[in-house]
Formats: structure tokens, C-alpha cells, sequence
């Protein structure tokens, strides 16, 4: 897999206040990546190293292969970021702001025109930003930051003050993203349930430290319907233990690890002549993970 982002024993002390230590973290291509973490745990500070809006006291990030140290200009034509609130004119209409950015960038007309379409603000480009919504305001800057086709977007907490159909427009354009501009994103948010439905995968930081994900005690969990659920549940009963399963009167939950994978389950009740009905990965449950790493 192609890497986008990466980031090795990446260090930075505030005076005496150690705040990220040894921070290794990995984005591939066309990954949604979620940054989870309680205040302070240093999402914030990573983000801005990987930004160059901060510098780092040790270690390396490189963005598409180029180190953002060494080869600053070429590492950051391939990323751009929407921190904290989106710098706008509020002044000018939204098509103004746009056009404006395309001009700075040399951006040609079609790429300009495809945002425009992007945005989905439609007639609404035409008003000024101080009469866009929250919601509104997201979106045209998150065209902004397409303007230059990034190889990574870094989001800081983008759902934040947005209203339920903010949300939903926001996850629809990520989502978006990733498929027809081939984008890898980052971003951190404390609303779970939102990282829940669009991340392929997390990353969790603690007292600025990245917890490795066999620290979750989260594991994958599956559930089978077979021609003989009560056969099966004896076959897997030495196992039972291990897989963490439950048993309902139509099907078989179980836990999956590195050490006894999905495979190899489906193999023994096969070898045991037992047919595969049909199988379903289980949703993860996001506060089940938050609790398991941070607590209540």
C-alpha cells in the first residue's frame, strides 16, 4: 500500500512539558483515518507538526515521500488542512472567496469549476459568507482546501457546532473524497458515533502517546447462522472462552484474534460438516473502544 503520510519518534517539548513522545503514525492511500483522544492528549499538536504550523524537537514526517523539514515546498503542495475555523473572507460572496484562493493557487478553470460543483452551495455561492451556515461555511472551505488536489487533508474537529444535516453533508463529502479525488484524510473529532460511521480505521493517542491497537482489547466480532447452530456451539466449545461467543436461538457470536482468525474457524466447522448460512461482521462499538482505552 501506497504511503501518504508518515510519521516517526516525532517529539515536541513545551518549555519542560514533554507533549508528544514518540509519536509514529501511518496514513496510506485512500484511507479515512480517525484521531481519537480526551483533551490535551496532543491530537492538536500532531496535527500541527504535520502541518508545519508547529515544529517538531525530534524525529521525521514525510508527506508523499518528501520530508517536510528537508523538502518543506514539495511536502506541502501534497497536504492541506482545515484547523480550528476556517479562514474566510465573510465580506465577499462564497463564488468570490473561491475564486480568489483559485487565482493564489493557479488553478485552472475547470478544477475551479468542478469545486464549485463539489460545494453543492449552488445559488447560495452568490451570498456573502456572513449569512452562511456553520454547515455552509465547512463546506466552502473544504473546497478551498481542494482546490489544489491534496494528497492529504488534515481535519481538526471539522463536525463541531455543525447541526444534524451539517453532519450528515459533511460525512457525505468526505466519503466523496476519498473515492473520486483519491484523498487520504485526517481527522479528530470527540463525537464517536461520527468516526464510527466513516473511518476505516482509528488512531488513538494518551498523555501524548499513540496506543497500539492490540491495546484496545477490542477485538473484530462475527456472527454465523448455521444448518446446526447447537452442533456447532459444541464444536467451538473448547474455544469458547477465547472467542468470547454468545449464543442466541438463531445465530453465533464470536470474537476473532490474530492467533485464532476468522478462516480458521470456518475451517474446523467445516471439517465438522457444518454448513455456513451466512455470516456478518458485527459494527464496533466506538464507546466500547473510548471506555477501553480512556475509561469512563
Amino acid at each position: 500500500m501506497e504511503k501518504i503520510l508518515e510519521v516517526v519518534k516525532l517529539n515536541k517539548f513545551y518549555k519542560k512539558h514533554h507533549v508528544l513522545k514518540d509519536i509514529d503514525l501511518t496514513i496510506y492511500k485512500k484511507e479515512i483515518v480517525g484521531f481519537i483522544g480526551p483533551n490535551g492528549a496532543g491530537k492538536s499538536t500532531t496535527m500541527k507538526c504535520i502541518n508545519n504550523l508547529l515544529y517538531p524537537d525530534s524525529g521525521t514526517i514525510k508527506i508523499c515521500g518528501y520530508d517536510i523539514l528537508k523538502e518543506r515546498e514539495k511536502a506541502l503542495s501534497c497536504q492541506a488542512s482545515l484547523i480550528e475555523n476556517p479562514g474566510l473572507y465573510p465580506g465577499m460572496s462564497g463564488l468570490d472567496n473561491l475564486k480568489i484562493f483559485a487565482k493564489l493557487r493557479k488553478v485552472s478553470t475547470q478544477r475551479l469549476q468542478e469545486i464549485i460543483e463539489f460545494t453543492a452551495l449552488r445559488d447560495s455561492l452568490k451570498n456573502k459568507v456572513q449569512e452562511y451556515s456553520l454547515g455552509m461555511k465547512q463546506r466552502l472551505a473544504l473546497g478551498i482546501v481542494l482546490l489544489g488536489k491534496p494528497h492529504l487533508i488534515i481535519l481538526d474537529e471539522p463536525i463541531n457546532g455543525l447541526d444534524p444535516k451539517g453532519v450528515m453533508e459533511l460525512r457525505e463529502s468526505l466519503l466523496q473524497l476519498v473515492q473520486k479525488e483519491d484523498t487520504s484524510i485526517l481527522f479528530s473529532s470527540h463525537i464517536l458515533g461520527e468516526i464510527e460511521k466513516i473511518a476505516t480505521r482509528i488512531i488513538c493517542i494518551n498523555n501524548g502517546k499513540i496506543i497500539e491497537p492490540e491495546q484496545f482489547h477490542i477485538s473484530e466480532r462475527y456472527s454465523i447462522v448455521t444448518n446446526d447452530n447447537n452442533k456447532s456451539v459444541c464444536i467451538l466449545k473448547d474455544m469458547a472462552d477465547a472467542l468470547q461467543t454468545t449464543i442466541t436461538k438463531d445465530k453465533i457470536t464470536f470474537a476473532v484474534s490474530s492467533t485464532l482468525p476468522l478462516k480458521s474457524i470456518i475451517r474446523i466447522l467445516v471439517h465438522h460438516n457444518i454448513d455456513i448460512l451466512d455470516i456478518e461482521k458485527e459494527e464496533i462499538d466506538m464507546e466500547a473502544v473510548y471506555k477501553s482505552i480512556y475509561g469512563d
